[in-house]
């Protein structure tokens, strides 16, 4: 008999392994189901629904971990953390049943919340068609049309330059191109709707003529949108979520997709001391309000996907928070985009000021990105990303005979 040994293996691999060593199929496809202990976070659950439902989680064989005094009835709320594997949970309708304090609708909630993990989305719809998801992330490349973006401004300001390197980028692997002509980093200034148009639209007219790749604009003005979408794009990247009120109307009457992403503020004063107590929470929850929003605008759930806004009016301590729990977005229910590329905080933790030197550092965050099934992925650098994907994924996911047959092809 040898030592024992830890297998970090989870989820199918696990199940693989097992089955190599003799396990009956169906045998390993339930036990290392055991092996994933997944955590769920309720907010607002009231004092005697959270000692009932530590009762009926211990009986199940998990956890459930409460405020250190609910069991004296206080605070009158809390928030309390289920800890189990997948199957007890599944188990919670049956014990909680009949339970007061809406404890049988949680327990439904719970397991609806786990069949939504088990299939996260894999598509996009938007008016050219639908993005499909796998593997790995799409790559949603950066062009920006502006004198002033923080990385690469001047760069393409011609509107020439500017399709040339969208033919550049297209032909380097990118998914998607996001055509954008008013700089949002920190403390800038705002350009007049026609000063963007003006900037944006020949490039996006020449690229829909030259290329078939979904084009994105990259703007917050519904009038900006709107004529992008005439003139060839088919998703609309909006920094401010449906800030402008206009903007919901006109997504509801396209079939265009649509990013929501968080941003505290505006770019001209987002970086002025922000303060989370629990950033990603606090993300987590705007996010859920936009997506509601743009619900009840008519917008169809199909057509959206999330971004945290890697930079908008966050710390470096909440961007790294962001990133390394961005996961926790899944529960959502809608691809997530992450933008770290050449960010101000990749430069801080590497010591590099130049933004165009900070590729090591976006491709760790892209890793981290795609690690925790991140769909998106904008970037400036896109060959370099995808050929740090086409190593990383194998190295990190057990890809299909298909994935590295179409790698080594």
């Amino acid at each position: 008999m040898n030592a024992p040994r830890e297998i970090l293996a989870r989820g199918p691999e696990l199940k693989l392994l097992l089955e190599a060593a003799g396990a009956d199929a169906a045998g390993a496809a339930t036990m290392h189901r055991k092996a994933a202990v997944r955590v769920i976070r309720v907010d607002e659950l009231r004092a005697p629904a959270a000692n009932i439902l530590k009762q009926e989680m211990l009986a199940l064989g998990g956890e459930c971990s409460n405020h250190r005094e609910v069991i004296l009835g206080r605070p009158a709320r809390c928030t309390v953390h289920l800890i189990a594997d997948e199957g007890r949970f599944r188990q919670l309708p049956r014990k909680l049943r009949g339970q007061p304090f809406g404890l049988g609708r949680l327990a439904e909630e719970i397991v609806s919340l786990l069949d939504r993990l088990a299939r996260p989305a894999n598509f996009l719809e938007h008016a050219g068609g639908r993005l499909e998801f796998g593997e790995r992330p799409l790559l949603c490349a950066v062009l920006n049309v502006t004198p002033d973006s923080f990385s690469d401004g001047g760069q393409f300001f011609d509107a020439e330059a500017a399709v040339e390197k969208g033919l550049s980028l297209a032909a380097e692997g990118a998914d998607i191109i996001d055509v954008g002509g008013e700089s949002t980093r920190p403390g800038s200034a705002g350009v007049s709707a026609d000063e963007e148009s003006n900037r944006t639209l020949p490039v996006i007219r020449e690229l829909a003529r030259r290329t078939d790749l979904p084009l994105s604009i990259d703007t917050r003005k519904a009038a900006v949108a709107a004529s992008a979408l005439e003139a060839g794009a088919v998703i609309v990247n909006d920094v401010s979520a449906l800030g402008d009120p206009d903007m919901a109307h006109l997504l509801a009457e396209s079939r265009a997709g649509l990013i929501l992403m968080h941003m505290r503020g505006e770019p001209a004063t987002m970086q002025d001391d922000p303060r989370y107590a629990d950033c990603l929470d606090e993300v987590y929850r705007w996010l859920e309000a936009r997506l509601v929003a743009a619900e009840k605008a008519s917008i169809a759930p199909e057509r959206v996907a999330l971004d945290p806004g890697i930079g908008f009016g966050k710390r470096l301590e909440d961007n790294a928070e962001l990133i390394r729990r961005v996961g926790e977005l899944h529960s959502l229910g809608r691809p997530l985009m992450l933008g770290a590329s050449r960010k101000a905080f990749i430069g801080r933790l590497s010591g590099e000021d130049d933004p165009a030197r900070r590729l090591e550092g976006s491709l760790a965050a892209a890793g981290r990105a795609a690690e925790a099934g991140v769909q998106i992925l904008r970037v400036h650098e896109v060959a370099a990303t995808r050929r740090f994907l086409d190593v990383w994924m194998p190295l990190h996911r057990r890809p299909s005979l298909a994935a590295l047959e179409e790698a080594r092809a």
